[in-house]
């Protein structure tokens, strides 16, 4: 007996939402080209600062000294440090000596290409003494990447030497033949004092379980039974806040509990020094760096000084470095994401490392996949104290857990082109390593780098504690019905939420064994575009979102989610004031029941403009269409297909339903007259497959496309996951080449789960020039001619998607007409 086409191998699912744009911490419409970083809203009170106002910006005294070519180049060995090339005997080509100037850190810049042989060494006296010549390392890639916008205006140069409370400097400049750079000069940088750096001196080294978003107060409503009334959560035509009844079988609420680290499901984030609080002045910044969509490893840095420096000192020697790297390099910022002074205190590097993703300038040909840590002090012959591995293992822990990735795996990285790899060559690499790992340099020290295999033991560890771990699970469908509604306060406080705030829903009835929850989300009443992300309430926020929402639309999206204990989500809202509804339509849980069975390829079932599987007419109030969806199961519990709307001649809703049912009090999809509008939907369904459609004001086309079903013991089982970006266009992660263009496609795959990857549960978004559609579906396969979500013209717009994937978890993004970025967030997946 052949088998069921919904039951092969190739119909494994992918459940995809379509994260909006503006949920990034970036700058700049979807449309555009790369984005940049973003600084935190409100900067000094970020979630993790150490207790403390932020210090006013403080502004660095830059003194650049040239260094004159000597008339009579002695010949001597270099000192025992780092330099451009093999040791040998070498001639003193410059040199210049330097007194009463203060200054904290020193560095030597030049033009050109570095001659054969370049070293470069200085020595600084402070309090009376002299210390002994230290190697300053000549390292190009020790920079932004090659080609770009930061490296065309960046010059070359050593590393920072940090010499807290220095007042005289001798550099000499050596090489193999005699040669000298061009323009060389000794960058002397004066770190000021701030008030609050013996603030920062005292503040505690720890962990904040805070992800930085304020939280709703709570309303707890009375218990309601059936046949209680409360209005739904759709704006009705004529503006008013909803006509209609809707029944709330129980009571759903929202709370203000902190969540204490033993619950979290994410890595929580280190105290953190700020950029406002170490003084930073975002004046120097020549320009903004890179935003990217996160990172695939770490890599560990030191820096070069004495290791003698005062808790003080720490933050004059951050700026110092901050100001060397701006004025005299010329790169957009401070090149490391996070620095770590040798008391275990952790400051924030790059601006937006602590609010998004940025680009560093730390490891050339490898800065656009790694983020660095990079330890003030040098490691050459002493170990690193266990205060500072401590904290360079919890930043890479929560980092890794805010990319999603484990830190004791491997990851495979491609050059743009290093001192030890060529552009292009593909290189497997622990996922927390050495500078030395990348590039032909000693960096992190001699005695510090086989510490790093215990840094990312450890990291490791943390990031195993803290991960959202849940079993395969089958699908409960239910009768749908509200748990939420912020303009009437059901299930939360009666008021819009506002921005940057979240609000925890707890979804009632849910057996203990339940893992995941699947709701139709309403946002409405926007007051300026916005994102709405949907997330199990015991985690930490990541960079992911579910809804995209504009003002004077309303906009429905179905979210599977997992949930935290006692069936709690967390709701947030990006920007301005929004209200939200939320409709439960089933949940999932551990043990025996419905899987899911994919159709080998989605197939179109309806379209009303064109006559297939209905009559050629709008689906309406007194017209309402009920068709059949083929091939389902004995034992079929639900169906999931993607309904989209067009030609809507009236700004209202509709709903779907199993045939031959009492129609549900909550509609399923909120329409826009005039405008395509696609969701979505899963429905309580049996054998027969017959499904009603109804639109409750004015009329609409519609189009079904029928993707697959749940049925007793059959099919796939459900895995939802800590939801995690798994593509974005606009930055390159995930997928290269930038926008589709119409007619093109491209291919992501889902990373790093548990089980074997059958299909995925995304959130995902496309942000287009041109009106048309996107279409998800199992790599290998053409276009099935089936559209997963419709796009507008200058607009981001959201849905949850399901589709199958390859045995290796691959999947193809399709795009009909103009230029399209993709964003994809994981959600969850299917397994056998």
């Amino acid at each position: 007996m052949p088998s069921h086409p919904a039951l092969t191998r190739a119909a494994a699912t992918t459940v995809l939402a379509l994260a909006a744009p503006v949920a990034l911490a970036t700058t700049g419409s979807p449309g555009t080209g790369a984005a940049t970083a973003a600084p935190a809203a409100r900067p000094g009170i970020v979630s993790g600062a150490v207790p403390g106002r932020a210090a006013a910006p403080v502004t660095p005294s830059v003194t650049k000294v040239p260094i004159p070519a000597v008339a009579s180049a002695p010949t001597q060995p270099p000192s025992p440090a780092r330099s451009s090339g093999a040791p040998g005997s070498r001639k003193v080509v410059a040199a210049v000596s330097r007194s009463g100037t203060k200054f904290d850190v020193v560095g030597v810049t030049y033009q050109g290409a570095a001659p054969a042989g370049l070293t470069v060494e200085a020595r600084t006296h402070a309090k009376g003494a002299w210390s002994g010549w230290i190697g300053l390392e000549v390292d190009d890639e020790h920079g932004p990447d090659a080609g770009t916008a930061e490296s065309r205006n960046a010059r070359k140069g050593t590393d920072p030497l940090t010499a807290a409370g220095s007042d005289a400097v001798e550099v000499r400049v050596l090489t193999d033949g005699g040669a000298a750079p061009r323009n060389l000069a000794v960058s002397l940088v004066d770190a000021k004092t701030a008030p609050s750096d013996a603030a920062v001196a005292t503040s505690p080294v720890g962990t904040s379980t805070s992800d930085g978003t304020a939280t709703m107060p709570a309303a707890t409503m009375p218990a309601a039974t059936t046949g209680t009334t409360g209005t739904t959560g759709i704006t009705a035509p004529d503006g008013t806040s909803g006509a209609r009844t809707a029944t709330a079988s129980t009571t759903a609420t929202a709370t203000t509990t902190t969540t204490s680290s033993a619950t979290l499901a994410s890595v929580p984030q280190p105290t953190v020094v700020t950029r406002a609080q170490w003084g930073a002045n975002e004046s120097m910044m020549p320009c903004q760096p890179d935003a990217v969509g996160g990172f695939r490893a770490g890599v560990v840095h030191h820096t070069v000084n004495a290791n003698n420096y005062t808790a003080a000192q720490a933050p004059g020697l951050v700026r110092g470095i901050f100001a060397y790297h701006t004025q005299s390099n010329g790169w957009c910022d401070i090149g490391y994401n996070f620095l770590v002074d040798r008391f275990g205190r952790i400051y924030e590097g790059r601006k937006g490392g602590l609010t998004g993703f940025t680009q560093g300038a730390h490891a050339g040909g490898f800065n656009a996949e790694t983020f660095g840590v990079s330890v003030i002090g040098t490691f050459t012959s002493v170990t690193m104290p266990s205060a500072v591995t401590s904290a360079v293992s919890r930043t890479i822990a929560w980092q890794a857990d805010r990319s999603s990735f484990d830190p004791g795996s491997s990851v495979v990285l491609t050059s743009a082109g290093s001192s030890r790899y060529d552009a292009g060559v593909r290189v497997t690499k622990p996922r927390v390593m050495g500078h030395r790992d990348l590039s032909l340099t000693s960096c992190p020290g001699d005695a510090a780098y086989p510490q790093v295999p215990s840094i990312r033991s450890s990291a490791a560890s943390t990031w195993r504690t803290y991960q959202y771990v849940v079993g395969r699970s089958v699908y409960v469908p239910v009768t749908a019905r509200r748990l939420l509604d912020t303009r009437t306060g059901l299930g939360t406080s009666q008021r819009p939420l506002p921005a940057n705030t979240s609000l925890v829903l707890t979804v009632p009835g849910l057996p203990s064994n339940a893992t995941a929850v699947t709701l139709n989300v309403t946002a409405l009443n926007a007051t300026t575009p916005t994102t709405v992300t949907a997330y199990p309430a015991h985690m930490a926020r990541r960079f992911t979102s579910n809804v995209d929402v504009v003002p004077g639309r309303n906009v429905t999206t179905q979210v599977t989610v997992g949930v935290a204990p006692g069936g709690k989500v967390r709701l947030f809202n990006a920007k301005g004031s929004i209200n939200l509804i939320a409709d439960l339509e089933g949940y999932f849980r551990t043990g025996t029941g419905a899987g899911y069975a994919a159709y080998t390829r989605p197939a179109r079932l309806v379209d009303t403009r064109t006559g297939v599987g209905a009559p050629r007419q709008q689906v309406s109030a007194a017209r309402p269409l009920t068709f059949t969806i083929p091939g389902l199961l004995s034992g079929t519990r639900a169906v999931t297909f993607n309904v989209t709307t067009l030609n809507a001649t009236a700004t209202t809703t509709l709903t779907a339903y199993r045939a031959g049912t009492a129609r549900p009090a909550v509609p399923t999809l909120s329409v826009s007259a005039g405008t395509p509008v696609a969701n979505l939907i899963t429905i309580p369904a049996d054998q027969s497959g017959r499904v009603t459609l109804w639109v409750a004001q004015g009329q609409a086309d519609v189009v079904v496309d029928a993707l697959g079903f749940y049925a007793d013991g059959r099919g796939l089982k459900f895995v939802a996951v800590a939801p995690r970006r798994l593509v974005d266009t606009r930055l390159g992660w995930g997928v290269a080449g930038g926008a589709l263009g119409a007619g093109r496609a491209t291919t992501f795959g889902v990373p790093d789960t548990t089980y074997p990857v059958w299909g995925a549960s995304l959130s995902a978004g496309g942000a287009s020039t041109a009106n048309g559609w996107l279409s998800l579906y199992r790599s290998g396969q053409s276009q099935p001619g089936t559209s997963s979500l419709s796009t507008l013209a200058g607009r981001s717009v959201t849905n949850a998607v399901t589709t199958s994937t390859t045995t290796s978890s691959l999947v193809n993004v399709y795009n009909a007409a103009g230029s399209t970025h993709v964003v994809a967030d994981l959600m969850g997946y299917y397994t056998p």
